[in-house]
């Protein structure tokens, strides 16, 4: 024993705590001596005494002979068993039930643990699966102690018997409750006592169906098994009895059966009131899917401010259900859906309706019974409000600026193209619904047109991979629906708008104040006025804007008919060039990156006039007498795009067929269009992630800088032979010198950084 100080200075004797060796570690001892290891090494490795060591090996016998067999006296083995299912939930409801009576204060014994555990096991048994069905269990001593340990029972007092009531406690308490009353000085009013109850939330009468429907279901039971007070007087209780088993007073159990047959003449209408029931529909497949597109096409005329009546959504969705049900399984092949009344057919009215609003969350958005018109009184009066705004603030026609949205089908032929008829027999996503929105717009003044936003529904292309977006004439956006949403239009205002407005009024030398008209439309923010102090912010009167809207007045129009001729010239070029292809490899070749440059090209070609005339409904001072109007220079646009189109071989396209096609951008999207919207959407993003790491910015080199030269030397060799004025040959040399000054000062300063790269590179070899 040793002794130790404490931390008062007297001396302790602590008792050394023993050593205990295993079976295991003793073979191994006597395994190492075996092998010729010393005494000392032995006890080093394995951290005994060197005593211990040479004692184990004197009873090497005696322990070997324990082991049995000294060839598994090495290896002993723990022999484990496997539960089954039935057992394992059998001491789940077994320890929920223990806990359930300590709660309760419930006193317990081993033999009722053991009475519960059977009666258990026995009903998890009935009511499980076949795979243990010839198991049996005994609830014997040996299970009770390791499940007692299994489930850490140890806080759990079990009793040898049922404690019962102590009466003679109970006779002396109050009289110590007096005593406590008396020192303390209580009165009645700050005693206070506190009980637990149990309470069958969803019990009803057993008498009625719904209870005798219940007892006779496999499974948990709402209702317990305990007799109602019905029940038990008939069986012949007592009202005393009675009452202390289901927990209220005597004169309270009296008065039940007093009334008795009140009470059970109540008990036939009990499911008009105690089993109230909900009903559900299960809705199939079809159904919700057809349910999804829909919500996408509210919300998407909403965005555009396209009002929609309950009717029309009506209307709409059979025509969704019925894609929806041809493209879809096999399973609701039978379903039918319609909007008549009829036998085996859903009926869409406002019950039906009003579910759809809720589950869509459709109570943002303002549904019309009847769809708007032109306030033509309004329209009127405007252009007065808008001369008051304009003479208060002091702006000049430089510092009024107005943008509208529009559609665009970037890769759309006329119908009676035979590749426009060829994309039609095809099955699946028609390129041609393939939807792009484009915000455009101006000033007055026509002097300044603001580069184009585009919203696609891909944020990166795959046409526009290893492309610095920052860098393509437009500004790049993306929203699953390809639609200006307030988060996008705020974002233009704040990073593009507002810069690029201060930045034309300072070169301009005028003021920066700026007034900005907008459609009173849902993707318009009416808060963007916070944005700048020195932007202003109107919005036009509802139901004007097809009216009043600049933009909307035949520039948007002209834009996209230049659009259109611009791809068919680009058609010709292909295949009428030295190394021609077919119109159909052009157009399978066509992406959207042919799109983003056609639509900066497009957008170059409209002029300061067409900018300025369309200010004319609001601002009358900008109407000019010399302009030849939006609709024969629109014309003139369509003519051409016939006779470009006649040489690509489209005999029968004519000048109503191109109108038809440019009206077309403005059309909604069909139902194939939305069922097909976020497929396309989740292959996009998911095809992405899977690039993301393999995508390299595309940059230019040292050999394609050369080439470009040279094939310039070559075309400039041509014109000095071809042409016979000098004085013109000389100033399209400088031209297309001064031209490509820029790639000339971006080739030098490449070669520039790769020289140093290279010197750099042979230093440190030598190194």
């Amino acid at each position: 024993m040793d002794k130790r100080k404490t931390s008062d200075g007297n001396t302790a004797s602590v008792k050394k705590k023993r050593l205990v060796i295993t079976l295991e570690q003793k073979c191994d001892v006597i395994e190492r001596h075996e092998r010729g290891h010393s005494n000392s090494k032995i006890g080093r490795d394995v951290g005994m005494p060197e005593s211990t060591v040479r004692n184990i090996i004197k009873h090497a016998g005696e322990i070997k002979k324990k082991g049995k067999v000294a060839s598994t006296f090495c290896g002993l083995q723990t022999t484990t068993r496997n539960r089954s299912v039935t057992m394992i939930e059998m001491e789940r409801l077994l320890a929920v039930w223990i806990d359930d009576c300590n709660k309760k204060c419930i006193p317990l014994s081993r033999a009722a643990i053991q009475t519960k555990a059977s009666s258990l096991f026995k009903a998890v048994k009935e009511n499980g699966n076949e795979v243990d069905s010839e198991e049996t269990f005994s609830a014997s001593g040996g299970w009770f102690d390791r499940f007692k340990n299994r489930v850490h029972l140890h806080h759990v007092k079990i009793t040898g018997e049922i404690a019962s009531a102590d009466e003679n406690m109970a006779a002396n308490y109050p009289d110590v409750l007096k005593k406590i009353i008396g020192e303390g000085g209580y009165t009645d009013q700050p005693i206070f006592n506190v009980g637990g109850t149990g309470l069958f939330w969803k019990k009803i009468p057993f008498r009625t169906y719904i209870f005798k429907k219940e007892k006779t279901q496999p499974g948990f039971k709402v209702s317990n098994d305990h007799l109602t007070i019905f029940e038990q007087h008939e069986c012949g209780h007592s009202n005393s009895k009675t009452g202390q088993d289901v927990g209220v007073p005597e004169p309270t159990v009296q008065n039940i059966i007093k009334h008795t047959s009140e009470i059970q003449e109540k008990d036939n209408v009990a499911p008009a009131f105690c089993g109230l029931q909900t009903t559900t529909r299960n809705r199939s497949v079809t159904m919700i899917e057809m349910e999804r597109p829909l919500a996408v096409w509210i919300e998407d005329c909403s965005d555009r401010h396209v009002p929609h009546s309950k009717t029309v959504m009506q209307t709409d969705a059979p025509s969704i259900f019925k894609v929806e049900k041809e493209n879809g399984n096999e399973i609701n092949s039978e379903e039918t859906f319609t909007a008549n009344s009829g036998e085996e057919t859903f009926i869409i009215n406002s019950g039906c309706f009003d579910p759809f609003k809720n589950q869509g969350q459709l109570h943002n958005v303002k549904v019309n019974q009847k769809a708007s018109t032109i306030d033509d009184n309004m329209a009127a009066k405007f252009p007065d409000i808008l001369k008051k705004i304009i003479e208060e603030g002091g702006y000049t026609d430089q510092q009024i600026f107005n943008v509208d949205e529009t559609g665009l089908f970037w890769k759309r032929m006329p119908s009676t193209t035979y590749i426009s008829k060829k994309e039609n027999t095809q099955p699946g996503f028609k390129v041609s619904r393939d939807r792009l929105t484009l915000l455009l717009g101006g000033n007055a003044e026509g002097d300044f047109k603001l580069k184009p936003m585009l919203v696609y529904w891909s944020r990166n292309p795959h046409a526009l991979r290893g492309y610095n977006q920052q860098s393509l004439p437009v500004l790049w956006r993306s929203n699953k629906k390809a639609w200006v949403t307030k988060a996008i239009f705020e974002d233009w205002f704040s990073s593009y708008f507002s810069p690029a407005v201060e930045k034309y009024c300072r070169d301009s030398n005028i003021a920066f104040k700026i007034l900005l008209i907008l459609a009173n439309a849902p993707g318009h923010p009416t808060t963007l006025g916070s944005l700048c102090e020195n932007i202003k912010v109107i919005f036009l009167p509802s139901k004007t804007a097809s009216s009043l809207q600049p933009m909307n007045q035949g520039t948007i129009a002209t834009f996209k008919a230049y659009y259109l001729r611009k791809i068919f010239e680009q058609a010709v070029a292909k295949t009428t060039s030295d190394d021609a292809i077919s119109l159909t490899d052009f157009w399978e070749n066509y992406n959207i990156r042919d799109a983003v440059e056609n639509i900066h090209h497009s957008w170059q070609q409209i002029t300061s006039n067409n900018m300025r005339e369309v200010w004319k409904y609001i601002l009358p001072h900008c109407a000019n007498s010399n302009f030849e109007g939006f609709p024969s220079q629109k014309q003139a646009i369509i003519e051409e795009i016939t006779n470009i189109g006649r040489k690509l071989g489209f005999d029968e396209l004519e000048s109503d067929n191109v109108l038809e096609l440019l009206e077309s951008h403005s059309e909604e999207l069909t139902d194939d269009d939305f069922l097909h919207l976020d497929q396309r959407v989740f292959e996009d993003v998911n095809n992405e992630t899977e690039e993301a790491d393999n995508v390299q910015m595309k940059e230019f080199t040292l050999k394609e800088f050369e080439d470009i030269f040279q094939a310039l030397e070559v075309v400039k060799q041509k014109i000095m032979d071809a042409d016979p004025n000098v004085d013109r040959r000389i100033q399209i040399q400088q031209d297309v010198d001064k031209a490509l000054c820029t790639y000339q000062r971006m080739y030098e300063d490449l070669k520039k950084e790769k020289t140093i790269q290279s010197t750099l590179l042979k230093y440190f070899k030598q190194e």
